[in-house]
Order: structure tokens, then sequence, then C-alpha cells
């Protein structure tokens, strides 16, 4: 019978949280079942394959700190790479673009960030996705996480993915924007699933038709990749975030279960919007069980956007282990409104005891 998943999303860069991270992981999410933790690495991560590629100081003896206390809380860790999309910022691209700009789908940007547009294709970068030597950089950097974490299961991110079969791009010319986004998930689960045998999650929100489903552009794609939901293995776990209320609900996430994929809707730092999507991911699950649909909703994570810092626990535990249930009121210029602790815990225990018994 399959169980649950209840995870918590963070971003990690730096060592010195590491002790911090073992005591969140012990006294903080584990007393309220939480089954899974989603380390973000992006890029965050000292690997010793490509130490040039590297950023921060977080490196192999510092996950392994992290898996021992996990295993001790029986929460897995999922390590998050970043795939295809967010591969930097306007002109500040990832150090795998800096060292290789081969791997570039604009390498030809304006010089000065004030002759940039301002439009979605220049939110961040992608690599090529029509260039399968950067695979030769990807794979044993995945390999290196998976291996020190300890783990089976890998989340390669692939949100936002906006630069994508760029008609100047001498690889990717001519070719459409689902059939290069599905291509570059298919290389991905052919190493990570079929070869190495591990569990492949992914962010769902290129994959949601957004006009069909009354989603705005970041959580659902306007520009027909959503179409490579046709293209794609069905043992991909859709991690289907949501952080903005939707009165005609989440279509999506049903759309998903018809198609026979396992769904789980992330939600972020705010309890009333948490409860809201999780609440209708059940009646999503609900209807497609009814219909006969083949997949299921998986459970559910809570993400935070904000550095994972010793202050951002030190300010999480508390609220953690008194249960909050709901979010103070924050001054508007409160500092914190992103980080928003309160917010994030609440959602926490939200999820984890709406979640506490429920079977996929």
């Amino acid at each position: 019978m399959k169980k649950a998943i209840k995870a918590v999303h963070v971003r990690v860069d730096h060592a010195a949280v590491t002790e911090k991270l073992c005591q969140y992981i012990k006294e903080g999410l584990a007393p309220l079942g939480v089954t899974h933790l989603c380390i973000e690495f992006n890029p965050g991560y000292v690997y010793k394959c490509f130490p040039e590629l590297s950023y921060g100081d977080f490196g192999r003896d510092h996950a392994k700190k992290v898996a021992a206390a996990a295993r001790e809380s029986n929460i897995k860790i999922i390590p998050l790479f970043m795939c295809l999309g967010h591969q930097g910022w306007r002109l500040d691209t990832s150090m795998l673009l800096k060292i290789h700009p081969e791997f570039t789908e604009r390498p030809h940007l304006p010089a000065s960030a004030e002759h940039l547009p301002h439009d979605l294709f220049f939110y961040c970068h992608s690599w090529c996705a029509s260039n399968d030597k950067v695979y030769d950089y990807v794979f044993p950097m995945i390999d290196e996480l998976m291996q020190d974490f300890e783990t089976d299961m890998l989340h390669v991110g692939m949100d936002e993915v906006f630069d994508l079969a760029e008609s100047t791009c001498p690889r990717c010319s001519g070719k459409t924007r689902p059939y290069l986004f599905a291509r570059t998930i298919n290389i991905l689960h052919e190493h990570i699933v079929r070869e190495k045998g591990w569990q492949m999650m992914m962010w769902a929100d290129r994959l949601n038709n957004a006009k069909e489903y009354g989603y705005h552009a970041w959580e659902g794609d306007i520009w027909d990749t959503w179409k490579a939901i046709d293209m794609i293995p069905k043992d991909i776990i859709m991690a289907d975030w949501h952080y903005d209320m939707n009165e005609s609900g989440f279509k999506g996430i049903e759309a998903f279960i018809e198609k026979g994929f396992t769904v789980i809707p992330a939600g972020w730092r705010n309890p009333e919007q948490t409860r809201f999507l999780l609440d209708e991911a059940l009646a999503c699950r609900q209807a497609g069980k009814q219909k006969g649909y083949s997949g299921y909703m998986g459970g559910m994570m809570i993400t935070s956007w904000n550095n994972c810092t010793e202050d951002f626990i030190d300010a999480m535990l508390p609220l953690l282990k008194d249960r909050i249930k709901e979010e103070p009121e924050a001054p508007a210029e409160s500092g914190q409104r992103r980080m928003n602790p309160a917010g994030i815990a609440a959602s926490i225990v939200y999820m984890a005891e709406k979640l506490k018994d429920y079977l996929p």
C-alpha cells in the first residue's frame, strides 16, 4: 500500500546551517510526521566531480550529517537539482553557463541589462535543450548528490522554463516547445529511473494548460509547452505548486490524475490558501476515484523560498513545536514577509495533521 508524501522544501547554500538543519529535522519535522525533506541547491553545493561548477560551501560531509539525521527521523531526503531552466537570472548566469557558454540557449544577450526586454523570456536562463553534451556535467553532479545523501528520490526542478525553442539557436530552430521540454524530461528519466532505479519528481507548472485551467503564466503554461504531458512517462511525481487563491479551483490536479500521474500539490506561506489547495486536491482525488482514473493524489509539499538559515530555523522550531494554526498578521513593511516563518509553519502543521492518516 502506498504511503502519503508529507514533504517540506528548503533552499540551502551554506554549510553553517548543517547542525541547525539536523535539529529542524529531528525536533521540528519528525514529530509532525513529515515524511520527506526536499533540499534545493541552486546551485549551492560543492561538487567533487566538477569543483569549478560549485558554489557555496555545503558538500559531502555536511550531506552525510543531514542524511543521518533524516534516517534517524524516518524522513527521506529529496535533493533538488535545477534542470533546464533557472540557470541564472537575466545577465547573471549559473556557473555551468559561465564556464560553458556553449550550453546557453541565448548566447547573444545584450551586454547591459538596460537593453533587455522586461518579459518572461528573460526572467531566467535555460540550458540548450538540444545540446546533449550538457549531460556530461549534469549526470555526474546528480549522481554525486544522490550518493552523498544516500537516497533514491530526486527532484529535477523544470519549473518556470520560459527560455526554450529559441529561433536564433542553431540546434533548436524549427523544433517545438513541447517536443524539447518532453525530450529533456525523457533524457533525465532514462538516467534517473531506468538506469539508476531512483524515483523522479518535478515541478508541474509547465505541464498545466493555463488557459483551460484559469491559471496565470507562472503556475501554468501559455505557449503550448503543456502539450508535452502526453510525451513523458507516467511514473514521474508531479509537484504542482500554487501560491494564490483561485476561485475556480485547481483543475490541473484532476487532469494529472486522469492521465495516470502521481501528483502532490505544493503550497507556501499562506495557511488559508494551503487549506483551500489541499481541500481542492482531495476533492480531485475523490473525483478521480469515482471516474476510475489511474493516477492519484500522493500527498502534499510545503515550500519556502528564502535561504534556509540558522535564523530561519530558530524562528520555525517554536512555531512547529507549538503546532501553530494561524499566521499572525505581519506589518506591511516587515522584512520577514517573504520569509514568513509563521505562515510556512502553519501550512506545514495543517498539511501534516490533515494527511496524518491519509492513504493515496
